[in-house]
């Protein structure tokens, strides 16, 4: 007889219940078979795969528990090369699957997932019994491509169609009870098992779903889009649908449909008032008792869309009473886009946004721990609350900026204070700042300590610089070793590990020659004008807030190399928004009173104002801008696109590209 799926699937049926595992790696050890309710020891060496030499690394633990999926972090305590952990596997716990990493600027850089292969295990009670959903977890976990449980552990792992099915008949043949938690699993491998004859059996298993005991809303709504989507039966569906709303008033469903025909509308007054009764309909307490947060993503969009509202008819006391209700994603969010941005771009007068900027600051702050960046498994626990930390320090730096533009000196240096020693002197507009609110609060003498740390973080904007100038200057009586004496006061390790990073970014891809004139009119000529020259393009927009910013670091630059005959800088205006965009661009630079040589991008056959630009286009993958580009002899050698803040850090970049491209033969 042929060894089918068939047959296996026969096997394993007739097996004990065990645990399975997938964890036969050297570099993962544990202590025994992991128990439900008790705590497992585990010792991680990280010798012989991605993180061997690698500090600092940190784990996860995704589980599967009371047939809900969770996303845990891992305690790991180093110890002669090999990292420990005692983690206590939950109750009713039936599947863990552990993962290493770690991280740089906030993000995963490099993983240890046993070659692809997994830290996966399902887990016993203390009987030495299977868990309810361990054979379930085991199939779902290890088929992303299914898309029925976490994303992002394997990178091409994926089990085959028929050992899915088979896993989840053998939950169904161990843990048939609790068929109603995992009926949406069930129909959507029927879907994939059955292929043609889909259409035709699955309304027999809708039909037996709807006759079991203790179903909820959730097998309601899968019986009704089942129906309504896949079988195309609208009168069934619709009948679905009625029953759900019956019984389920303030419910999931409910609560969906009412959002979307809210937030859908279009823009008025009257769609303020929908998503306002929404709300009174629909509480967010309610939300979170009943779904845990899982429909949060509905009361963010609306708390968003409000929020603008409230804020373009200056109803600044209806948002301020939202407040209580949001969590602190939201708050962010709402911060960022009604205070922050008003701020940065001078669209409003800052007196008017003050109170509403405190109100959210102070909620903010109230609530940063509340793990409100962990739905939908987003991050662990302890990344969540790093990551709103990280927002935190943000919006205090904005916050206390903005209160010293006022004037509110005192009020400023308290939010300074909460900022987080990581943060405090990485920024360097904070620390021109900072040094403002030292002077005006009596505290002159940290001022000498905050020029240096932003030095040392490479956030110092010009005037930083220049004070630090005046102060060596004052004390050594001469400039001489200035620069010198800037380059100490930076990590050597930092600024080895920023130089590889540039060095790594250096590219080989010719371009388009090109012609184009600059404000006065005067033609420049790629061919013969750059000839024999590094050149800096910095492409740019009077409409783009971060081009702007970039521009005191660019002058720095500029003036760096001015007496440098063999580097040039060219600042072209692209993608102009507007008709009046020469005029625009030359009232701008006239008033900015940066010294700039400026080129005017062409017109392109489509009318765009973008011809140079999306010509090297296709070098960048990317449309965006600002765009700092550097050419030697015809060629593209090096890119990139934003601006990350710091004025210092820009020049650094800048000069070390072409000292690089200087000093090649």
């Amino acid at each position: 007889m042929k060894y089918t799926w068939i047959s296996a699937l026969a096997m394993m049926l007739a097996m004990p219940s065990m645990g399975f595992s997938q964890t036969d790696s050297s570099r993962l050890q544990r202590s025994g078979v992991p128990v439900a309710g008790d705590t497992l020891t585990i010792h991680y060496n990280p010798a012989g795969g991605p993180l061997a030499g690698k500090d600092h690394i940190r784990g996860m633990v995704y589980t599967f528990s009371n047939y809900r999926w969770g996303l845990n972090d891992v305690n790991l305590q180093l110890h002669n090369g090999v990292y420990d952990a005692k983690y206590y596997v939950p109750e009713n716990c039936a599947f863990i699957a552990f993962k290493f990493y770690v991280e740089q600027d906030g993000q995963i850089a490099a993983y240890d997932n046993n070659n692809d292969n997994g830290f996966v295990e399902t887990t016993v009670n203390k009987q030495g019994m299977a868990l309810p959903g361990g054979a379930l977890a085991w199939g779902l976990f290890r088929k992303p491509s299914f898309g029925h449980a976490p994303q992002g552990y394997f990178e091409k792992f994926n089990i085959s169609d028929e050992a899915l099915e088979m896993w989840i008949r053998k939950e169904m043949k161990i843990y048939g009870q609790y068929m109603p938690r995992y009926s949406g699993d069930y129909l959507a491998m029927l879907k994939i098992s059955l292929g043609d004859e889909y259409n035709e059996k699955v309304e027999r298993n809708l039909v037996r779903l709807a006759g079991l005991p203790g179903i909820d809303e959730s097998n309601y709504y899968q019986i009704y889009s089942t129906y309504q989507f896949d079988l195309k039966d609208t009168h069934k569906g619709d009948s679905v649908k009625a029953l759900i709303l019956s019984k389920y008033p303030h419910g999931h469903l409910a609560r969906h449909l009412a959002y979307t025909a809210a937030y859908t509308s279009e823009q008025s007054d009257a769609k303020l008032g929908r998503m306002e009764k929404f709300l009174q309909d629909f509480p967010v307490a309610e939300m979170r008792r009943d779904s845990g947060a899982e429909q949060q993503f509905m009361y963010y969009s609306i708390y968003r869309e409000l929020a603008v509202g409230y804020v373009a008819k200056a109803q600044f006391d209806k948002l301020i009473a939202l407040l209580p209700q949001m969590d602190f994603a939201s708050l962010a969010e709402i911060y960022r886009w009604n205070v922050e941005r008003h701020f940065m771009t001078n669209s409003m007068p800052l007196d008017s946004i003050y109170p509403l900027g405190k109100a959210i600051i102070t909620e903010a702050i109230a609530k940063v721990h509340d793990g409100s960046y962990n739905e939908n498994l987003r991050f662990t626990p302890q990344q969540a609350d790093e990551f709103a930390l990280s927002q935190l320090d943000k919006k205090l730096a904005a916050h206390a900026r903005m209160l010293a533009k006022m004037g509110k000196y005192a009020e400023a240096l308290t939010y300074v204070k909460m900022i987080s020693p990581a943060f405090i002197y990485t920024n360097a507009k904070l620390n021109d700042a900072h040094i403002d609110i030292l002077e005006h609060t009596g505290n002159g003498a940290q001022v000498g300590a905050v020029l240096e740390m932003g030095i040392r973080n490479n956030a110092a904007t010009p005037a930083m610089i220049e004070r630090l100038k005046k102060e060596y200057v004052a004390k050594n009586g001469k400039a001489d070793g200035f620069d010198a004496y800037m380059e100490s006061l930076k990590p050597a390790a930092d600024m080895e590990k920023f130089r590889a990073q540039v060095k790594a970014g250096l590219i080989n891809a010719p371009y388009t020659p090109f012609k184009l004139k600059d404000l006065n009119g005067k033609t420049v000529n790629s061919a013969t004008d750059f000839k024999d020259k590094i050149v800096v393009i910095d492409f740019w927009a009077t409409w783009c807030t971060p081009c702007k910013s970039a521009f005191p670091g660019m002058q720095m630059a500029v003036d760096k190399y001015a007496k440098d005959n063999k580097v040039a800088f060219y600042f072209i205006a692209t993608q102009a928004a507007s008709k009046n965009y020469k005029e625009e661009i030359r009232s701008y630079i006239s008033k900015s009173g940066f010294r700039f040589n400026v080129l005017l991008d062409e017109i392109t056959e489509k009318g765009a104002q973008n011809e140079v630009f999306s010509s090297m286009a296709p070098v960048f993958k990317s449309s965006g801008i600002p765009r700092k580009v550097v050419l030697k002899n015809g060629v593209i050698r090096w890119t990139s696109e934003g601006y990350g803040g710091s004025p210092s850090k820009l020049v650094d970049e800048l000069s070390y590209v072409i000292d690089l491209l200087k000093n090649e033969n």
